[in-house]
């Protein structure tokens, strides 16, 4: 017996419902012609993605090239779910921004003082889901 697998493509809903559920996902940066990735635990508020770092590469690259890709999925034994955001990032500092990223409730998934927060507003968002 074969089995068919099938992809669907997700509505902009169905990818902010994968979002919001999301905590960990993947950062896509790239300077001077080199991607890099980094993990990040996130939130969504007002359809937007926000997560908190601290000094480092990941924020020197987003104030040298703020157009990011951030992704994060979900899977379980029969169904594989993947949503993209394309965006631009911005350091927050004032106090409605950083209230505005206060509601998206980011758990850090290894706390360790980070203090900066920064939202990815998209430009484009898509997903697909894959069932066996």
């Amino acid at each position: 017996m074969s089995e068919q697998a099938t992809i669907t493509t997700l509505t902009d809903d169905e990818c902010w419902e994968v979002l919001a559920a999301g905590s960990v996902g993947r950062l896509a940066t790239a300077v001077g012609g080199d991607p890099e990735i980094f993990p990040i635990s996130f939130g969504v508020a007002g359809r937007a993605v926000y997560f908190v770092t601290k000094a480092g590469t990941k924020l020197v690259e987003l104030v040298v090239n703020n157009r990011v890709a951030f992704e994060t999925d979900a899977w379980d034994d029969t169904t594989a779910t993947s949503v993209v955001v394309k965006g631009v990032a911005a350091i927050l500092e004032t106090d409605a921004d950083l209230a505005a990223a206060e509601e998206a409730d980011v758990e850090p998934f290894a706390p360790d003082g980070q203090s900066i927060w920064v939202r990815i507003t998209p430009t484009a968002v898509s997903g697909r889901r894959l069932r066996r």
